[in-house]
């Protein structure tokens, strides 16, 4: 388990708040690594290495990114397909430069126009390539074993900078194009990215993260060193920089509220002038010599539409390809996902014979950093064009199980590959079963702007009934407070909802209400609010009063958070004496940001407690970023009374009818009695029941009573079901469960590892006790009260945080009671 948990997704996105500590003491084995190579101060400049891949590693469109206009303005390159192409400006037909497997971006031209520098990705690490613009053969410039972006040539065409981890975190760097040799230029404790020489290559403006949710355009003088900050301005995590043709200028796409704006600057500093004002979400600028902007923006289409737009002002205009020439034969594909005969929505991945992914005009795309895999949300139906040979399909609807197939395919050919996807045979929707997704957000600082009925597609390929997209502030700043009330009422479900996220106390979602909290943030690690005196207890209590659900989010770092040497830790300053109170209806067992197994560990002391606090499952994902898991890879299943709406479902979640799951699909019973429904206490022994569906191998299965594990066996060694069942002891009080987890993460599994945990079943009535389970609930509870004490008065020193503290305390007395 320890190779697999090493793997994950960790470190929730409270863990905003770490350079004040706050999971200072937390185990480090919950921590995600990701494929590519880790890169140093991550969590300290922007949060999680993930961020720093998804903001700022490229982007994968069927359409054109990236754009570079040649230094003699009759063509411009762009990335597309994952492949380079250059688009002769006159005619607007684009012809494909590389080919291959691996995906290529961010092309930079030569000042003679000769040669054209890129980034190709292999989806493990990232190098810098030179392609002969007439030939087409390649080399490699930059291949270190690090991540290394952003390529721009020197006025002298003799040297190239980019950016690289190399060192550790990004920094600056020079490579002289006949030797090879490299130079590092800063050494800052920071992220320096994307340097764009100025000044006649005297210096470079870039941009810099260097400081904690504070990124700026800033300056470096080749001469002397010096630095200078030409534009600061916040959290920004498409900001881009390019620089004019003589080195006088740079354009810089800026954030604006919930869009961006084109500015242009002074390299040497002074007034911000805007350009392009018609357009909304302008990214990737670059500038020709002829006095123009190239940009591209998202469009309805979940594409990208290339502009050009005069630098002195003006309108904009739209320069996307006419046609394209792959320079090879090619066969339009249409591909149709039926299941029981009929067309369904799914998750597809289309791969070329060299393994190049394929994706459909329309649509976005995403990129699985779990498996390093291309994939988008079919409707049923999808067409791609390929190059002639083999093209292989992996697709999947939910947690069915996965279809694979591969076939030829002639040049010229228009041809139908019908995909039938599998079943496990588990039949949700006749066991009353209904799938949630309750954490997901659609816009947080991506490439594109999408709406709530983008997500329907997305949730039908997924099998998703219910969505509750999360409102939440990108820092100080507050994304798509516009969708607030928004709701759709037929299948599937969705409801936009909220997330208050103080960093230091840990994040609330805020489900359901008829009103939103504000302010949305608060609390030490915030530049402002920093020591307000509300409280977590505030939002849960006003959740509440508005008609919602509220639910404690990604709350548990690592697996083991009662180690029996150390200090327990890993879980939000706040959660616990908010439980201990009464004041929480549920937390987030299953999530992405955190492990499912400690989250586990924490909630079966809650539950031992006498506390009904509710099971539930959010993925966390942010829909409109490219680099991002499916919406509902962990998800809810709950079990409404009467007809399925928002209100129902939300119902049955209070009441525990549920399980949560990353992939397995469990139907668990103690004495006939389901998750949520109580069986008579006092009784020697029960029967028990299982039925386990999945898509995937799954290494254990386990019934547990109070928290400990009274059965256990070998779960499926490949995907398929079983039915299990037994008889176990019981006690008067307390709970029933059944847990199902280990095995390889592969799809549709797009979690750490499979895993499914049932709400439980009461024993004699719902928040009843065993008292020995009770007793060390409570010890376990108290030996993490010193530590939560200590963070606690780091944060809020002297008299300030007086309410707060005083909860501490009356949760101390409260612990200290049962302990007795």
């Amino acid at each position: 388990m320890a190779d697999r948990r090493h793997r994950r997704l960790a470190a929730a996105r409270f863990l905003f708040a770490a350079p004040l500590c706050l999971f200072a003491a937390a185990p480090a084995q919950g921590e995600w690594t990701s494929q590519y190579p880790h890169v140093e101060n991550a969590a300290k400049n922007v949060g999680h290495q993930l961020y720093l891949e998804a903001y700022n590693l490229p982007t994968f469109a069927a359409s054109p990114t990236d754009p570079a206009p040649s230094p003699d303005g009759r063509s411009v390159a762009f990335a597309a397909r994952g492949w380079l192409w250059t688009m002769d400006v006159a005619t607007r037909q684009a012809r494909r430069l590389t080919r291959g497997p691996r995906i290529d971006s961010r092309p930079a031209w030569s000042p003679d126009g000769r040669q054209i520098a890129f980034v190709r990705d292999s989806g493990r690490d990232t190098d810098i390539m030179l392609v002969d613009v007439a030939t087409g053969k390649e080399r490699a410039l930059v291949a270190s074993p690090a991540l290394d972006l952003d390529p721009a040539f020197a006025p002298d065409g003799q040297s190239l900078f980019y950016s690289s981890a190399e060192a550790g975190d990004f920094d600056l760097w020079r490579v002289e194009l006949a030797t090879g040799t490299k130079t590092r230029l800063t050494t800052d404790t920071g992220q320096e990215l994307n340097p764009q020489p100025i000044g006649g290559g005297t210096g470079l403006a870039y941009v810099n993260r260097a400081k904690y949710f504070s990124d700026a355009v800033a300056t470096l003088s080749l001469a002397d060193g010096e630095r200078r900050t030409l534009l600061s301005t916040g959290m920004a995590p498409q900001l881009r920089v390019a620089a004019s043709p003589d080195g006088r200028s740079v354009a810089v796409t800026e954030p604006d509220g919930d869009r961006l704006k084109l500015i242009t600057l002074d390299a040497g500093g002074g007034d911000t002038i805007r350009v392009a004002p018609d357009a909304t979400y302008p990214l990737a600028p670059s500038w020709s010599r002829g006095g123009a902007l190239w940009f591209v923006q998202p469009n309805r289409d979940k594409q990208f539409t290339l502009y050009r737009t005069p630098a002195d002002g003006g309108a904009s205009e739209d320069m996307s390809p006419l046609d394209w020439d792959f320079g090879e034969r090619t066969a339009r594909v249409t591909i149709r996902t039926r299941q029981a005969g009929k067309l369904t929505p799914a998750r597809l991945a289309i791969v070329d014979g060299s393994g190049h992914p394929a994706v459909p005009a329309t649509g976005l795309a995403y990129f699985d950093f779990q498996q390093g895999r291309v994939f988008t949300h079919s409707p049923g139906v999808v067409t791609v064009e390929v190059p002639a040979g083999a093209i292989r399909l992996t697709a999947t609807h939910g947690f069915d199980g996965v279809a694979e197939a591969t076939r030829q395919v002639r040049a010229g050919d228009t041809v139908t590959i019908d995909l039938d996807l599998p079943s496990t045979g588990f039949d949700a929707a006749a066991r009353g079963w209904y799938s949630g997704d309750l954490h997901n957000h659609l816009n947080y600082g991506g490439p594109y702007q999408l709406e709530p009925d983008d997500l329907v597609t997305m949730m039908r390929a997924e099998a998703l009934d219910v969505a509750t997209p999360q409102l939440a502030n990108l820092q100080t700043r507050q994304v798509d407070a516009k969708w607030w009330g928004w709701q759709r009422t037929e299948l599937p479900l969705i409801r936009v909802s909220q997330e208050v996220r103080a960093h230091f106390l840990g994040h609330i979602g805020v489900i359901g209400t008829d009103a939103p909290f504000d302010p949305w943030f608060f609390g030490p690690s915030y530049p402002v609010r920093a020591q307000s005196e509300l409280t977590n207890a505030d939002v849960l209590h006003f959740t509440r009063a508005h008609g919602g659900l509220n639910i404690y989010v990604h709350p548990v770092i690592g697996n083991d958070p009662f180690p029996a040497t150390g200090n327990p830790g890993g879980f939000p300053l706040a959660l616990v004496p908010d439980a201990v109170l009464g004041d929480v209806d549920a937390i987030e067992i299953a999530c992405l940001w955190s492990d499912e197994l400690g989250t586990s560990e924490l909630w079966y002391r809650l539950l031992n407690l006498g506390l009904p606090v509710a099971p539930t499952a959010g993925s966390d994902t942010m829909q409109n970023i490219h680099r991002m898991m499916a919406i509902g890879s962990t998800r809810v299943y709950a079990k409404p009374e009467g007809p399925v709406g928002m209100t129902s479902f939300l119902d049955a979640l209070r009441k525990g009818r549920s399980f949560v799951t990353t992939g397995p699909m469990i139907d668990f019973t103690a004495a006939g009695a389901g998750p949520g429904e109580v069986v008579a206490g006092g009784s020697t022994s029960i029967p028990w029941s299982l039925d386990l569906f999945s898509p995937t191998a799954v290494e254990t299965v386990e019934i547990l009573v109070n928290g400990r594990v009274v059965w256990s066996g070998k779960g499926l060694p490949a995907a398929g079901k079983r039915n299990y069942s037994g008889t176990i002891e019981v006690p008067a009080g307390g709970w029933i469960a059944a847990r199902v987890h280990g095995g390889a993460a592969v799809w549709p599994v797009q979690d750490g590892a499979p895993f499914a945990h049932s709400a439980p079943v009461w024993i004699g009535r719902v928040g009843s006790t065993d008292p020995a389970a009770a007793r060390g609930a409570a010890a376990d509870l108290l030996r993490w009260m010193p530590v939560g004490e200590a963070r606690l008065a780091t944060g809020y020193p002297g008299e300030s945080g007086a309410r707060l503290k005083a909860r501490f305390a009356e949760a101390r007395q409260r612990l200290e009671a049962w302990a007795k």
